[in-house]
């Protein structure tokens, strides 16, 4: 019998993968060839090119390691290669994932006996778009014709609550896994569950305690011991050795989930000067390694209780907290965790596996692409059905149509649905002329329902119908996956204006076209100018603190006719169930609309790049402390030399020094920084605010005296609002808000100032005197004497026109302004 719905569900790990089937309401772990539950996330290739996947090529990575390599989840979407010595093969991230799925997907074919094509996949839910997105591709690679994603903490969730009766629950998923942590708050009300708030951290997991061990107990008990200098993460040297402590500490991590003491194993070298090491003579106890772990787990713990309070909830308002990931296996972590959160803590079913028996849920769900199904042939009538295969109901409705390949006539045909359990029938439901009909089943609870499908001509003749059967369960269903980050468009002056806020359901299109005007003027097939586009997520104001996601350009190639400076341009993104985003760029004045589809691939992270924003950071650290010992400011020089001393600083360092041997170490710096930034921008708006609030209110009164002279009914009512709301903000002491408040009372003191015909004459007849200072005199002497024809016209658009293009062949201060924020050249 074909399979209606997808049923196999991936947990495509960092350190381990694993598949499983949804049999009945019950999914199953399908085990690999080595008769495991979970297959090692790890890829080699011999010498003549043949590939290795799981537990061998984990084992060339000691002796191999250049080989073999694990951990190349956390570089999916990034232009970072990986080369393989002896095959001289260059693979990337996604690739090499594609090796683990190849694998996953031969071990399920082999258990069930059948061609597998398509899977649901599980991603974290901190997982970035240009991750997701090198998701989808490496299951195109091996060979899936559909591949449905679904996060991480929803999976678990179903995996535990598929068939909970909970009138209302909230569910807290605490996943620590390999390398990626996520916090999920599940809500499961009346057989629908939903992500109701996340936070998370990509570069927060096992791996993480396990060099912390190595950096903070082995290398410098060995260092002191031995002769092993630069013997630290990164080092070329000792790469290979470094690695085999860190299997030995992952091998004696194991042991200590039963035992109080493990030695390190099978991790002998030499050092330098040729005396051999014996890492044997080293003892890990459970409270070393809980010491160690114990930051990391706290820090998770923050995210979580963040992810709590704002949704105005705590520990209490929780039925349970559901373990995830090989970690919350250890005793050590566990009691960590107890005492955090108490007896909330629900660790009844396997952390290594429950995800991909809730991807199997999930794939239960989902109904199989008619591409992927056997087509009626000559004879045959194809069934083309539309149902939801889960639902809370026991009644759900089914529609359809039936189709004849060979045009035969369907006059007279019924067709009748029969549970194969139960032996209900629906009746025989008469067919449309155009083939349609509708009709109710009848479903038991706690089983998965297949339904017969029997279709009879007009002499009551069956007739052979395709497919030949429908599955549906009585379950908990997920209504939509949350989008994990806030999403929209940087603007000139690094304003960010948000599309979508964080959370809400995919698909997501922005209702309606959001206007924006252009700051420059594009002249049609002229080379190397555009109008800039960037779209970033992220939840910060300042355009900049967010991530960047790529930037549409439209060339002055693309249009038919010159856009003038000012132009408005309508902006629509949309994002679809797998993450892929479209822009839409509509502009009037051409009446053409201008689409583009994202490439999500990120470039690899430039160390050199990370180190100077670090050097640029701590001289605004130094910068910041002089400023505020000059406003005797106390508490924000304490706040600044806790951070000087702090573990995010150390981390940072600590992260650039590994990096010069491991593009992780930079990425993870990378995101550490940004923290950082983030940090000081919060103590930057403190130290600066007496001085912005004279700047605000000066700014407001230019504004009120510019508005009692020129400003219409329209422009005088928004003055009005703005006015009372800045002062509310400067009154309440929202620092956050402020500078948001003086971008909104220029835009409006500008918005009046640019419709005063007198304004854009005074400019021109300014701008005349300054050729000299322009960039290209000639054109600069063209336009003039086209704006004095303007002049002589009284044209003021055309006057308005020449003046914005003078302005670009000035060398402005505000050029560096305009320019930060990812370049955008709109503005609202």
């Amino acid at each position: 019998m074909q399979r209606t719905t997808i049923d196999i569900g991936i947990d495509l790990g960092t350190t381990n993968s694993a598949v499983a089937v949804l049999e009945g309401v019950t999914p199953r772990i399908l085990k690999n060839n080595d008769d495991h539950d979970v297959t090692p996330s790890a890829v080699g290739y011999g010498k003549n090119g043949q590939t290795i996947v799981g537990h061998r090529a984990k084992g060339l990575i000691i002796d191999k390691p250049n080989d073999a390599y694990l951990e190349f989840k956390r570089r999916m979407g990034t232009e970072f290669s990986y080369q393989f010595k002896a095959s001289g093969l260059t693979k990337k991230p996604e690739e090499l994932s594609a090796e683990v799925l190849k694998s996953l997907r031969a071990d399920a074919e082999r258990a069930l006996g059948e061609e597998i094509q398509a899977a649901v996949i599980t991603v974290p839910a901190a997982f970035e778009l240009h991750q997701c997105d090198a998701t989808r591709k490496a299951a195109e690679l091996a060979g899936f014709g559909l591949s449905a994603l679904l996060q991480e903490p929803v999976a678990a969730a179903l995996a535990y609550g598929f068939q909970s009766d909970a009138e209302k629950a909230y569910w807290l998923v605490y996943d620590f896994g390999g390398g990626t942590f996520d916090a999920a708050l599940i809500k499961a009300e009346e057989g629908i569950i939903n992500v109701v708030h996340h936070g998370g951290d990509n570069f927060l997991g096992g791996s993480d305690i396990d060099w912390a061990i190595i950096e903070e107990i082995i290398i410098p008990r060995l260092s002191s011991q031995y002769d092993l200098p630069d013997f630290k993460r990164g080092s070329s040297k000792w790469s290979r050795e470094l690695l085999k402590i860190k299997r030995a500490v992952e091998m004696a991590k194991i042991e200590l989930t039963s035992r109080e003491k493990a030695m390190l194993v099978d991790c002998n070298f030499e050092d330098i000067s040729g005396e051999e090491i014996d890492c044997e003579d080293i003892e890990l106890s459970r409270s070393d390694i809980a010491t160690i772990a114990e930051p990391f787990i706290t820090k998770s713990v923050e995210i979580c209780k963040k992810v709590l309070s704002e949704k105005s909830l705590n520990i209490f308002d929780l039925s349970k907290i559901i373990l995830v990931g090989g970690p919350t296996k250890a005793p050590y972590f566990r009691s960590i965790l107890k005492d955090r959160f108490g007896d909330k803590v629900d660790h009844s079913a396997d952390p290594l596996t429950v995800v991909s028996k809730g991807a199997a849920v999930f794939a239960g769900t989902q109904r199989m692409d008619s591409k992927l199904m056997r087509k009626a042939k000559i004879g045959e009538f194809q069934i083309e059905l539309k149902y939801k295969p889960i639902g809370h109901e026991n009644d759900p409705v089914i529609a359809g149509r039936v189709v004849s390949p060979s045009e035969d006539s369907i006059n007279g045909f019924t067709i009748e649905f029969v549970n194969q359990a139960s032996k209900w029938r629906s009746g025989r439901v008469p067919l449309r002329s155009d083939g349609a009909f509708m009709a109710n089943l009848l479903a038991e609870k706690g089983s998965r329902n297949t339904f017969s499908i029997e279709l009879l001509d007009s002499t009551g003749t069956k007739q052979v119908a395709i497919p030949e059967s429908l599955v549906y369960t009585i379950g908990a269903v997920v209504e939509e996956q949350p989008l994990i980050h806030s999403m929209g468009v940087a603007l000139a002056g690094n304003e960010y204006v948000k599309f979508f806020e964080k959370g809400v359901g995919l698909p997501a299109q922005t209702k309606g076209k959001i206007p924006f005007r252009t700051i420059k003027a594009l002249k049609a097939g002229e080379h190397g100018t555009c109008i800039a586009i960037p779209v970033t997520e992220g939840e910060n104001e300042i355009a900049d603190r967010n991530r960047l996601i790529g930037v549409f350009e439209i060339t002055s190639e693309m249009i038919r006719r010159d856009l003038p400076a000012g132009s408005e341009l309508e902006v629509t993104l949309k994002i679809d169930e797998s993450r892929i985003i479209t822009v839409f760029a509509y502009v009037p004045v051409l009446d053409e609309e201008f689409t583009h589809q994202f490439d999500l691939r990120r470039k690899v992270t430039d160390q050199n790049r990370i180190e100077q924003d670090y050097e640029n950071e701590k001289k605004r650290i130094n910068d910041l402390i002089q400023k505020v010992e000059e406003n005797e400011d106390e508490q924000a020089s304490k706040k600044l030399s806790e951070i000087k001393s702090s573990k995010l600083v150390a981390e940072i360092k600590r992260e650039l020094s590994a990096a010069k041997g491991d593009p992780d170490a930079a990425e993870k710096a990378d995101k550490r920084l940004l923290e950082l930034k983030l940090l000081l921008d919060k103590i930057e708006e403190e130290a600066h605010w007496p001085s912005l609030v004279l700047e605000v209110k000066d700014w407001l009164a230019q504004l009120e005296a510019l508005a009692n002279q020129h400003a219409n009914d329209e422009q005088d009512s928004k003055f009005r609002v703005l006015k009372q709301e800045t002062l509310q903000v400067i009154e309440s002491q929202q620092k956050d808000r402020l500078p948001r408040k003086m971008k909104q009372i220029q835009d409006l003191y500008y918005d009046i100032l640019f419709s005063q015909p007198a304004f854009w004459v005074n400019q021109f007849t300014n701008l005349q005197g300054r050729i000299n200072q322009m960039s290209d005199q000639s054109e600069a002497a063209r336009l003039i004497k086209l704006g004095q024809g303007y002049l002589e016209q009284d044209n003021i658009g055309g006057i308005r026109n020449v003046v914005f293009k003078l302005w670009d062949l000035l060398p402005r201060e505000v050029i560096e302004e305009v320019q930060r924020g990812y370049g955008s050249t709109l503005t609202r």
